[in-house]
C-alpha cells in the first residue's frame, strides 16, 4: 500500500473525484453556453470542480490541511463540502431575497397601473354620455 491509500486516498478514489470534478466542469460549462445557468451563479460550481481536480490529482493538498490544523483528512474534506453546500444555500438565499422583493415591487406597480387604466376608462366613459 502506498502512503495516500494509507491514508485513504485509493486510486480508485481520486479517479472517480477527477471523473466527477470534469463532468460537472462540462455539465456547467454546457449549462452556461445554453444560457440556462448565469455566469455568477456558474462560477461556484466552477470553483468546486476545480476544487475536485487538484484534490484528484493533488491528495497531498487535504493531507497537509489536515495536518496544519491537526485534524484527520477527511474531516478537513467533508468541512470543506459543507463550507460549499454552505455557500451555495447562502448564494441562492440572497437571490431569493432579491426575486421576491423584485417581484413584491412588480405586483404593486402592475396594481398601480391598472387603477390608473380602470379610472381613465372610467373617465372616458363620462365624457362619453
Amino acid at each position: 500500500m502506498t502512503g495516500m491509500e494509507q491514508l485513504g486516498f485509493s486510486t480508485s478514489h481520486r479517479i472517480g473525484l477527477l471523473v466527477t470534478s470534469v463532468v460537472l466542469l462540462v455539465v456547467v460549462l454546457e449549462l452556461v453556453r445554453r444560457r440556462s445557468l448565469k455566469e455568477r451563479y456558474a462560477l461556484l460550481w466552477l470553483a468546486a470542480s476545480g476544487a475536485g481536480l487538484v484534490v484528484g490529482l493533488f491528495p497531498v493538498v487535504i493531507v497537509w490541511i489536515s495536518r496544519m490544523i491537526q485534524v484527520q483528512f477527511l474531516t478537513v474534506f467533508f468541512a470543506l463540502a459543507f463550507l460549499f453546500l454552505l455557500g451555495l444555500v447562502l448564494t441562492f438565499s440572497v437571490v431569493i431575497s432579491r426575486l421576491s422583493e423584485r417581484n413584491r415591487e412588480l405586483a404593486q406597480e402592475v396594481g398601480l397601473l391598472s387603477q390608473r387604466l380602470d379610472a381613465q376608462s372610467r373617465h372616458r366613459g363620462e365624457r362619453d354620455v
